[in-house]
């Protein structure tokens, strides 16, 4: 009787070594699963001579000699805990999703993208120059726009790099990662080192916001955190123009008044006339308010 079949693999680490191998050259640690004669293998930061290495170590898995030097203690434990850790999300995955492991399935986890993410490892600056290629393509959009909105892209990966903020690579990030957290730090970036006025961010955040949107309705992003980010557009602050501020005591006198009037019989301009007209007409027959004409400035009127 045969030995019964593993409902998903474990993983070992091998010195992945070419056929004609130097005694004194260091080559590289690999992550090594096996799955249905398949092998599926992620490289590590980890290079080690051939004599430094001990493939029986660990019950097998792999590991570091003492001749490796005054590391090998730190990096067998952070190999270990790597190796511990995936087999740990397989086994889970293969409770929730019984016999449905494959080779796929394992290469995401090895690419910390396993499939069981809402968003399923897909990369948000992609997803979003996805959705404009897609909007152009239907003309939904204008072909400036649709620069635009790439320029903006590759501006967010700029700070994610600037700022370290990628989750799987320094200028990437997946989709379910993105964050109003994120966003604001985002919005302050792009004032405090680009110097973006706040309409300038605002656009910026169009592509950003609507691809968070449509990743919402797929169901790859918690629709809280979508309706958090919706939010995330800044707010102009109403402020008065020059002819709203409040009176500052310099308003017309009567002899001002009066030379408006004479310059109004002598004015050859037609535009500029017709505007005279249309004040003298509201001041005379339709009864400016009293407040009305004292608050008139000079400038208002000084064309």
């Amino acid at each position: 009787m045969g030995r019964p079949k593993r409902l998903y693999p474990l993983g070992r680490y091998r010195l992945r070594v070419p056929k004609d191998a130097e005694a004194d050259k260091a080559y590289p640690v690999v992550l090594e699963y096996t799955w249905n004669r398949e092998i599926i293998r992620k490289t590590t930061n980890v290079f080690a001579k051939i004599a430094d290495w001990n493939q029986n170590g660990n019950q097998g898995r792999g590991e570091l000699r003492v001749s490796y030097g005054s590391e090998y203690k730190r990096l067998n434990q952070l190999l270990l805990a790597r190796v511990e850790r995936i087999d740990s999300l397989l086994a889970e995955y293969n409770e929730r999703n019984p016999n449905q492991i494959t080779a796929e399935v394992v290469a995401g986890f090895l690419a910390d993208k396993p499939l069981t993410r809402r968003d399923q490892g897909k990369d948000f600056v992609e997803f979003t120059l996805e959705r404009l290629s897609s909007d152009y393509s239907r003309n939904r959009i204008g072909r400036s726009r649709y620069e635009n909105g790439k320029s903006c892209m590759n501006i967010f990966q700029t700070f994610l790099r600037a700022t370290k903020q990628g989750s799987y690579r320094p200028d990437a990030i997946y989709v379910g990662d993105m964050t109003p957290e994120l966003l604001d730090s985002y919005i302050a970036w792009r004032r405090d080192v680009k110097l973006n006025s706040d309409a300038t961010i605002n656009h910026a955040l169009t592509p950003i916001l609507k691809a968070c949107a449509y990743a919402s309705e797929m169901g790859m992003m918690e629709p809280a955190v979508n309706a958090r980010i919706q939010d995330m557009r800044i707010v102009s602050k109403v402020s008065l123009s020059e002819e709203e501020v409040e009176f500052d005591g310099k308003s017309l006198s009567k002899e001002q008044m009066l030379s408006l009037l004479e310059y109004y019989k002598t004015c050859l301009e037609p535009r500029r006339k017709e505007f005279l007209e249309m004040f003298l007409f509201a001041f005379h027959a339709c009864g400016l308010r009293v407040v009305d004409v004292m608050t008139l400035q000079w400038k208002h009127i000084d064309f």
